[in-house]
């Protein structure tokens, strides 16, 4: 009996002294290739085609390229103008907008009055099996021009 008292009393000494064998940290190095695309050359292209409208028309401001090779929903959200700016439309629609690969919309806008302003649209690109999703702010500075 004092054979097992002694032989549990060192266990446990050795089990405080030198710990539960778990660890709190680990340090591993790792390298990553990250490679930088042009707006117009990234999967979700967004180009500034216009830049000054005329009071009282609508033009396309910004064109939106789907290059994922895939079918991707666009939706235009959190939408904001400032001055006499105002947003009109995706594609023609206030809704979605499918885009299949390789294909352009215009994302529009008008000028209502003289006073210069900025469109700022939330962009958010989705694939239907939700395994691709994109989410960008585009902001365009537009110069309203009287006729």
């Amino acid at each position: 009996m004092r054979h097992r008292r002694l032989i549990l009393a060192l266990f446990v000494l050795a089990t405080v002294i030198t710990g539960t064998a778990g660890y709190s940290a680990i340090q591993a190095e790792r390298s990553v290739d990250v490679t930088v695309a042009d707006d117009e050359n990234a999967y979700l292209a967004v180009e500034n085609t216009n830049d000054s409208i005329e009071t009282g028309s609508t033009r396309g401001v910004l064109r939106v390229t789907n290059q994922f090779g895939r079918e991707v929903d666009l939706t235009v959200d959190d939408v904001e103008t400032t001055g006499s700016v105002e947003y009109d439309s995706v594609g023609g629609t206030n809704s979605d907008v499918t885009l299949h690969a390789d294909e352009d919309e215009e994302i529009k806008a008008s000028c209502t009055g003289t006073s210069d302003g900025k469109l700022e649209v939330m962009l958010f690109v989705e694939s239907d099996d939700k395994e691709l999703s994109v989410r960008t702010m585009q902001v365009v500075d537009i110069s309203c021009e009287s006729t």
